[in-house]
């Protein structure tokens, strides 16, 4: 228990900056782009401290399948929408977005494993939704494609859904009993290469920015966010599965509320209090009941 209470707190404090961190990705380099080699640069550092403790790296064709499933779904699109959400939205509203993984959790248990939730579960849901309803009221009625802070919702949610998926397989990766270090790598590789093969395909310029803002932000992101936050996540998820390891939802979006409260000017008003709270709320009633 006390491991994965550090697991947990660890977890938390290096993704809770990651959020902010991202802002500074964005401009010269495409999106897509620093998702490409914030996760290749990673996928290398993993692999090769594999290589070096000598960590297993042989699965079979069918384990390479579900690890390259993991990939796409975690560290490709995922990824790729949070970054596009993170232009239109401040970082702490994406990261709400990001806490509506227990609804989508209790969704893809009914698709994939016929796992029907309880009623409370069912009542969490409910009022975490309503949460996030009151947050983004203005947005939700005033919805339109062309304004920025719509799409960023929309992609926002869309990347969490994946985001959840890539949950689903981890937990099943290690049912299975394989490495989460070792499936870390190759998941980070698979999703990296296969988002290099969409940037060619699509002529996405493979440029870069040596500004120092780029450069550390981008390492941060692949060496603390990305190498230890995601071992440190997917260790949570094999101690204590994807449902009790999605705490960290509802803790994560509050840290991002307040770096986005110090450092990008948010003002909290009557719907964001309410909501938060509803969130909150939501989300530990979907926790305890499953």
């Amino acid at each position: 228990m006390n491991n994965t209470i550090f697991l947990f707190i660890s977890t938390l404090i290096v993704w809770g900056p990651t959020w902010y961190i991202i802002k500074f990705q964005l401009g010269i380099v495409d999106p897509m782009t620093s998702v490409f080699y914030r996760f290749f640069l990673s996928s290398i550092i993993i692999l090769v401290f594999c290589v070096l403790k000598k960590i297993n790296l042989r699965f079979s064709l069918k384990e390479h399948f579900f690890i390259a499933a993991l990939g796409v779904s975690l560290f490709n699109i995922n990824y790729v929408l949070f970054y596009l959400s993170t232009v239109h939205l401040i970082s702490g509203f994406v990261a709400l977005c990001f806490s509506s993984i227990l609804f989508l959790n209790v969704i893809n248990n009914i698709i994939f494993k016929g796992k029907f939730p309880k009623i409370m579960t069912l009542v969490g849901g409910f009022i975490g939704t309503l949460g996030l309803l009151f947050i983004f009221y203005d947005e939700i009625i005033n919805f339109e494609f062309s304004k920025g802070t719509s799409i960023g919702i929309l992609l926002g949610v869309m990347a969490t859904y994946f985001a959840s998926i890539g949950n689903l397989i981890s937990e099943y990766t290690s049912k299975i009993k394989l490495n989460v270090i070792a499936v870390t790598g190759y998941g980070m590789l698979y999703g990296s290469i296969t988002l290099l093969i969409y940037l060619l395909v699509t002529g996405i310029e493979l440029n870069f920015d040596f500004s120092y803002r780029y450069v550390f932000s981008l390492l941060y992101l692949a060496i603390f966010g990305s190498v230890f936050g995601f071992i440190l996540y997917l260790s949570v998820i094999k101690n204590i599965g994807a449902n009790d390891a999605a705490y960290i939802a509802i803790i994560m979006p509050l840290i991002a509320l307040i770096i986005s409260t110090i450092f990008e000017g948010l003002e909290w008003d009557l719907n964001l209090y309410v909501g938060a709270i509803l969130v909150l709320f939501g989300n530990i009633l979907i926790l305890k009941r499953n």
